[in-house]
C-alpha cells in the first residue's frame, strides 16, 4: 500500500469521525428541543392556569379588605381555589426537567407553590373572619393582606420566569452542566418575601 493511499484512508476516517460527532451532536440537539418545547408548553399551561385562578381571587380579597366584597362568598368557594393552586403546584413539580434548566424550573416551581401557601394563609384569616369574634379581626386582616400581597406576588414572578423559559432555545442549554438529569421540585431556589410570620426557608 503506497503511502498516498493510506493518506486518503486517513482522511476518510477523519471525515467519518467528523460526520458520526456531527450526527450524534445534532441528534442530542433534536432530543433536547422535543424536550425542551415539551416543557415549555407546560410551562405555559401552568402558568395560565394561574392567573385563571389567582386574578379573580386576589380581586375578591381586595373587595373583602375595603369591606365591599361578601366574605362568606369567598369562603365557600376557596377549597376549590386551594384544590386547583395544589393541583398546579403538583404538576410542576411532577414535571421532568429538560437538562440544563434545573434554575428556572426550580424558580418556577416555587414561585406555584407559594401560592399555594398564600391560599393556605388566606384560608386561616377566612376562618379568623366568618368565626365572627371581635377579638380576631386583626388576626383575620393581617391574614388577609399578606395571603393577598403573596399571591400577587407569586403571580407576578411565575409570569416573568415563564417567559424566560419559553425564551430559551436549545442552543442555550447546550453548553450548561449538570450533574444529574433534573427532576423538578428539589433545589436551592426560594422565593425572596414572606409568606407567614418569619422568612420562609423553602419547608
Amino acid at each position: 500500500m503506497n503511502a498516498a493511499t493510506v493518506i486518503w484512508l486517513v482522511v476518510l476516517v477523519a471525515l467519518l469521525v467528523l460526520f458520526m460527532l456531527t450526527v450524534r451532536r445534532l441528534s442530542v440537539l433534536m432530543g433536547r428541543t422535543r424536550d425542551l418545547e415539551r416543557y415549555q408548553k407546560l410551562v405555559k399551561q401552568l402558568d395560565r392556569r394561574l392567573g385563571e385562578v389567582a386574578d379573580p381571587f386576589v380581586t375578591q380579597l381586595d373587595e373583602i379588605r375595603r369591606r365591599s366584597g361578601e366574605p362568606r362568598t369567598l369562603g365557600e368557594s376557596l377549597p376549590g381555589v386551594q384544590d386547583a393552586l395544589r393541583a398546579i403546584a403538583a404538576e410542576a413539580r411532577a414535571a421532568k426537567v429538560p437538562g440544563g434548566l434545573s434554575r428556572e424550573a426550580g424558580a418556577f416551581t416555587v414561585e406555584l407553590e407559594r401560592a399555594v401557601r398564600a391560599g393556605d394563609l388566606v384560608g386561616h384569616g377566612m376562618d379568623a373572619l366568618l368565626a365572627d369574634r371581635g377579638s380576631r379581626e386583626l388576626e383575620a386582616q393581617t391574614s388577609l393582606k399578606r395571603g393577598a400581597l403573596n399571591m400577587r406576588h407569586a403571580r407576578e414572578a411565575s409570569t416573568r420566569l415563564a417567559a424566560e423559559i419559553v425564551a430559551l432555545r436549545p442552543a442555550d442549554l447546550l453548553d450548561r452542566v449538570e450533574q444529574q438529569p433534573a427532576r423538578n421540585g428539589a433545589g436551592p431556589t426560594r422565593a425572596t418575601y414572606i409568606v407567614d410570620d418569619e422568612p420562609d426557608e423553602g419547608r
